[in-house]
């Protein structure tokens, strides 16, 4: 019995240190699991005990429809700045999502902000759609039965001339002529840490 708790206590410590084996300058992003050193099932502390809480700034995040969401700001300023959102339904305050401001972080899966729809299709493995621009919720992509469904959310804003029937709450394929030709590119994207 001894043995066991000493086996369970030596396999815990091991666990324990491949998490903390993470720089604090990793700049490495995989969907669904860390954006650098912050990792799924991180907490609030956990972020301050990481970082330090000086480092860790409340900060108001721009919700849908003109709402306004408490987060924290972290690496202001710099190419690896993020705002952060938690599940305010837990006493915890567990991170659910990670939203990327700074061009610094590196996806494993080669996703990056300013990428085009094409490029973004290549690092889902398939097509997807896009929500018809011009209203709240306009240009977020669904990555329905692709690699990166349930793991991101990606936003698109067209850079180019854009045809009016792009406009208003439909969904789009991302295959669609018009919607490549507005020349569309990722200005946001959130790594969900659910």
């Amino acid at each position: 019995m001894t043995y066991c708790l000493l086996l369970l206590g030596f396999f815990s410590s091991v666990l324990t240190l491949t998490a903390s084996e993470i720089s604090l300058d990793d700049s490495t992003v995989v969907l669904g699991e860390r954006v650098g050193p912050i990792e799924k099932g991180m907490t609030l502390f956990g972020l301050k005990t990481l970082f330090g809480a000086d480092k860790v700034k409340p900060t108001k995040i721009p919700g849908p429809e003109g709402t306004e969401l408490e987060g924290v700001r972290l690496f202001a300023g710099t190419a690896r700045e993020v705002e952060i959102l938690f599940d305010e339904e837990s006493q915890e305050k567990e991170i659910i999502d990670v939203r990327i401001i700074g061009k610094g972080w590196k996806f494993t899966n080669g996703l990056k902000l300013g990428m085009s729809i094409a490029e973004v299709e290549k690092s889902n493995g398939k097509a997807y759609q896009v929500s018809g621009f011009d209203w709240d919720y306009g240009g977020y992509a669904n990555f329905e039965g692709g690699k990166m469904e349930g793991k991101v959310s990606v936003r698109f804003s067209p850079t180019g001339e854009t045809d009016p029937s792009l406009s208003g709450e439909k969904q789009i394929p991302s295959t669609d002529k018009k919607l490549r030709s507005a020349k569309v590119k990722v200005t946001e994207i959130s790594v969900f840490l659910r």
